[in-house]
């Protein structure tokens, strides 16, 4: 029995050994780790709703009672042929886009992608999301004018990635981008924005040029009037300092030759008197007569008068250089200076002209686009008074269409201020200086119907409507005409 005791007890061991071996090799099977592209799904007996979603971690999925289930996180592209959504301006576009979606690893959006998604093929996945694309999509340009969709792009996109990432994440998925390749109307509304800011940006840069242009060659002129003045005033300086350095040489050329006169003159008359000395003293010595005498002093009156010639004519060629030094130059120098003085003064004149030319212009273009602004303005305002009136004729028109005469009526009544306006200025532009009343005599005499005779000389208004043919009625008044009693005859009724 002891033999029997020791295999039980192995065999006990061995079997406790196997279990735990296969209770640690079952554990091992179920503890599943999760890669970073996939989401794993635990459903069944989970405590935790209907299903689990673990995404790069690990967890333990129980034998029987919990099952499991991969969700790929590669993102897949969704082509939208977007055609024919109707804008704000119900202008029909066309709008081809491509929408980067993947399955959401956030929380509760994973849930969602458990729940609608699970067991799914990319392409049932990719009709779903196209599906709710399309339909948001339409919702957001139906909100938007095409001016707006094609101007700013961006804030479309926006407006797009919001409406459809709300809808996308529903069943689990979410937006990475938004890529809307063309945007195309029926109309051809699109095509004509572009060449109007084509030919816009066009003109800009046309004035822009003309613009630059326009400083440059001002500013070309600036330098070159600068540097005519600089070259005016430095060829003045040139010509200033010129004239002074003549006139200094002048001077001293005329001393110089004045002393070389002086001199010479002073050389000569004493050359003059040794000679007369010599032949007087000759003369003496051999004794000769007083002929002799007045001849050697002849000669020597003639030595003094040439001496004295040749001092005048040095005397004058050395005033001659000083009134060339002191008054000649000197003047010449300031007419130098005059001159460039006037052609400096000259060309800033004509640069004043040439400014207030400009000025003026430019002042009568304004003028002129004020008094055209100013006519446009009171021939609108003509025409509205014209336009009220013509409004009125013809309700006035049609309101007397069964009484024609009493639609003259009004029409003269209209022009009865007129009328009586016209009256008074003709009466009032008489030339009477004074009345003279003559009474008759008669009990009506006087100054009791002066105002009715004095009336009666303007003609009635009755008489000026029937010469235009028209008949005023009767409740406008008439005139009554009577004779008074002349040479005791009464008057006769007619």
């Amino acid at each position: 029995m002891p033999g029997n005791e020791i295999p039980t007890t192995l065999i006990l061991v061995l079997i406790l050994v196997f279990i735990v071996l296969v209770m640690i090799i079952t554990f091992i099977n179920r503890y599943k780790r999760c890669p970073s592209n996939k989401i794993m799904v635990i459903y069944g007996k989970t405590g935790r709703g209907v299903a689990r979603c673990v995404h790069g971690g690990a967890a333990f999925v129980w034998p029987v009672m919990q099952s499991y289930a991969w969700l790929e996180l590669e993102p897949f592209v969704v082509p939208i042929e977007l055609s024919s959504a109707l804008s704000q301006e119900n202008i029909r576009v066309s709008v081809p886009t491509t929408v980067t979606c993947a399955i959401s690893t956030e929380e509760g959006i994973m849930q969602n992608a458990a729940i609608r998604l699970l067991g799914q093929t990319y392409t049932d996945i990719q009709k779903q999301a196209q599906d709710i694309i399309l339909g948001q999509m339409r919702a957001v340009i139906a909100t938007m004018k095409i001016e707006e969709i094609n101007r700013d792009r961006q804030a479309f996109m926006y407006k797009v990635n919001e409406a459809v990432s709300a809808e996308l994440e529903k069943i689990g998925l979410a937006v990475i981008n938004v890529n809307i390749k063309d945007i195309e109307d029926e109309s051809g509304y699109i095509q004509a924005l572009g060449r109007k800011a084509a030919a816009e940006a066009i003109n800009q840069a046309l004035v822009d040029v003309a613009e630059q242009e326009r400083r440059g060659k001002i500013g070309v002129a600036e330098r070159e009037k600068d540097q005519r003045v600089a070259v005016a005033a430095a060829n003045s300086l040139a010509s200033i300092g010129e004239s002074s350095a003549d006139r200094d040489r002048r001077q001293k050329t005329a001393v110089l030759d004045a002393e070389a006169v002086r001199t010479e003159t002073e050389a000569n008359a004493n050359k003059a008197t040794y000679h007369a000395e010599q032949k007087v003293a000759e003369e003496s010595a051999r004794g000769k007569g007083s002929s002799a005498q007045v001849t050697a002093d002849g000669q020597i009156r003639v030595s003094q008068e040439n001496a004295q010639q040749k001092a005048e004519e040095a005397r004058a060629l050395r005033e001659a250089s000083r009134y060339r030094a002191e008054i000649t130059v000197p003047a010449e120098a300031q007419k130098s200076r005059v001159v460039i003085e006037a052609d400096a003064e000259r060309e800033k004149r004509v640069l004043i002209a040439r400014g207030d030319a400009d000025a003026q212009v430019i002042n009568a273009k304004a003028i002129g686009e004020a008094t055209i602004l100013k006519m446009e303005a009171e021939g609108r305002g003509i025409q509205a008074i014209l336009d009220g009136k013509s409004a009125g004729y013809r309700a006035l028109v049609a309101a007397c269409v069964s009484d024609p005469q009493l639609l003259t009526s009004l029409l003269m009544i209209e022009k009865l201020t007129e009328v009586a306006h016209i009256q008074a200025t003709a009466i009032k532009d008489l030339p009477i200086e004074k009345v003279i009343v003559w009474d008759g005599g008669g009990e009506s005499g006087g100054m009791a119907n002066l105002g009715k005779r004095f009336i009666g000389a303007v003609p009635p208004m009755h008489d000026i409507a029937k010469m235009v043919g028209l008949q005023l009625p009767e409740y406008l008044g008439k005139a009554v005409h009577e004779k008074h009693e002349v040479e005791g005859h009464k008057p006769e009724k007619k």
